[in-house]
Parts: structure tokens; C-alpha cells; sequence
């Protein structure tokens, strides 16, 4: 029976763990990293306002209501925009891949809703975020929907 020293079961622990760490390294450098946005950092500056935003939209009479069918999302507002000026913008954001991050315009009809097509968006889940003012102040709501 062949007898191996202490010594040379101390000297295969420690190549094998230092084979471990390398393995893991090459691993994480193959890795795809998304931020959630180019600009970041910017944006953490700016954080405050949509602090400010978000307590505007909780003074509201409720929240945006929206209901997903096989061709679009369509968006209810709160009563209070029926009949107002609204601009803004809604953006689609994939936390899992920001290729399919999608954009669009708040542009309410005269009962306050909108709807989203459905063609620029695949098959996941998406944080919509939706950002708008009126005349006096400015807004901010977020959900997560999921596209089937």
C-alpha cells in the first residue's frame, strides 16, 4: 500500500484551491454586467426630485391602473388628468437585459388613459416606470408587469 506524507496532502489541498480561485476568475470575467442605466451616477444626484415626485403621485385619489391584452397595455390615469395638458414619458426597463429597455410618450385620451403597443416589447418581466407633469407639478409612479 502506497503511504503519501502529510506533507503532499497539504501541497494537493493548496493546488487544488489555487486552481478553484483561478477557474472562478476566468468564470466572473466571461460574466455580462448591465447597470441599470449608462448614466447612473448622474442620476443618483438627481434621486431627490423623484423623492419629491413620488409624494406628489401619493396625494393623488389612487394609483395608474393597467390591464395587459394580446396587443397592448392600456394605462388608466386618475380622474384629476381628465381634461389637463400631460406630458411625460413611460420606459419599459428589463432588469435582465437592457437591450430590451423600451421607451415611449404619455399621451392621454380625454378619459385619461393610454395605450401602449405591445410590438416593442418581448416576453418577460419589466419595471414601468412612468414619469409626467402637468401644468404644476410633476410625477412619478413604478410597477412591476409582466408581458406574457
Amino acid at each position: 500500500m502506497l503511504k503519501i506524507s502529510w506533507g503532499t496532502k497539504i501541497a494537493a489541498l493548496y493546488i487544488g484551491f489555487v486552481g478553484l480561485i483561478v477557474v472562478m476568475v476566468v468564470m466572473s470575467m466571461h460574466q455580462r454586467i448591465d447597470l441599470v442605466s449608462d448614466d447612473y451616477y448622474d442620476k443618483e444626484l438627481v434621486f431627490q426630485d423623484k423623492i419629491n415626485e413620488m409624494s406628489n403621485t401619493n396625494l393623488l385619489s389612487g394609483n395608474i391602473t393597467h390591464s395587459i391584452t394580446d396587443t397592448d397595455i392600456e394605462l388608466q390615469f386618475q380622474p384629476e388628468f381628465k381634461a389637463k395638458k400631460v406630458t411625460g414619458e413611460i420606459l419599459f426597463f428589463c432588469p435582465s437585459n437592457a437591450s430590451k429597455d423600451f421607451k415611449t410618450t404619455v399621451a392621454l385620451d380625454e378619459n385619461a388613459s393610454q395605450k401602449v403597443s405591445l410590438k416593442g416589447l418581448s416576453k418577460g418581466m419589466y419595471k414601468m416606470q412612468i414619469s409626467w407633469k402637468d401644468e404644476v407639478k410633476a410625477y412619478f409612479a413604478e410597477e412591476t408587469i409582466v408581458i406574457p
